[in-house]
């Protein structure tokens, strides 16, 4: 069974630090070991990672350029084959699930990811992994849920100068480009609350997917596809602002019950 390492980065987060911890070293997997990288925080986080210090093998706190910075900085610390970045607020499904999900995997491929939940306060939308054919139209599962080989992460580190917001779908969808193998586990992985950077700004997001996505694929469809995607964020975004965070959750749950997606 490989070695797995779990990777936490975090910043002034103190009231999500703790689930997080929480979820990592209550795993039930064997080969595993965990690393937190945080940013140099100055509210309580700290105070509160160290009450599990003896749970975490590597501990560094120091100030970064950014999440995907600081992420590189986790991934040179690690020793695992593979590794999977559960920051704060992220969560794994329970406490099987690494057990559970290594015992489904084949021949050790490159990347290897599942299904996931994003937590709204009055719904919850369950999200299954896409096939990597579909890359070339965003990211098909979240990366809270996918595992990738530390080899792979530490020759192609995260480009965070060019891709502020979409820097893991860039090496996501390059890995694919390069021929990686990737093997889709059908379980969740991973559970986190809603309001990530990539929904927060959702629009610089998809033009970020989009350039990244062009510097290989220039087809018309491509364009289309995004030009339509942008649309459809804008309009969304009307009821966003308008609407008090309830009705347009409320909204939401709606839409995606009748579109046939799964939530509850």
């Amino acid at each position: 069974m490989a070695k797995v390492s779990i990777i936490t980065i975090s910043w002034n987060c103190e009231s999500e630090i703790e689930g997080t911890l929480q979820s990592v070293i209550s795993q039930d997997f064997s080969d595993m070991e965990y690393i937190v990288v945080d940013g140099n925080s100055n509210d309580n986080t700290l105070p509160i990672i160290n009450k599990y210090k003896n749970n975490i093998d590597v501990l560094v706190s120091e100030p970064d350029k950014g999440i995907y910075d600081a992420m590189n900085k986790g991934t040179l610390l690690a020793s695992g084959e593979y590794v999977i970045f559960m920051n704060a607020g992220d969560q794994f499904y329970d406490a099987q699930t690494l057990s559970t999900f290594f015992k489904k995997v084949v021949d050790q491929p490159d990347l290897i990811y599942g299904d996931h939940e994003v937590v709204y306060d009055h719904f919850v939308k369950i999200k299954k992994g896409g096939q990597p054919n579909d890359l070339w139209k965003g990211m098909i599962c979240s990366h809270q849920a996918i595992f990738v080989k530390r080899q792979l992460l530490i020759e192609h580190p995260f480009e965070w100068k060019n891709w502020k917001i979409s820097a893991d779908f860039h090496f996501i969808y390059n890995r694919f480009i390069e021929g990686c193998s990737f093997q889709h586990i059908s379980m969740n992985v991973a559970k986190y609350a809603a309001g990530g950077l990539s929904e927060t700004s959702s629009i610089p997001s998809k033009l970020e997917t989009w350039a990244i996505v062009k510097e290989h694929n220039q087809s018309p469809e491509v364009d289309a596809y995004y030009s339509k995607l942008i649309r459809y964020e804008k309009l969304v975004n009307i009821p966003r602002k308008l609407l008090g965070p309830k009705a347009f959750e409320f909204l939401m749950k709606l839409k995606n019950t009748l579109s046939g997606k799964e939530v509850r």
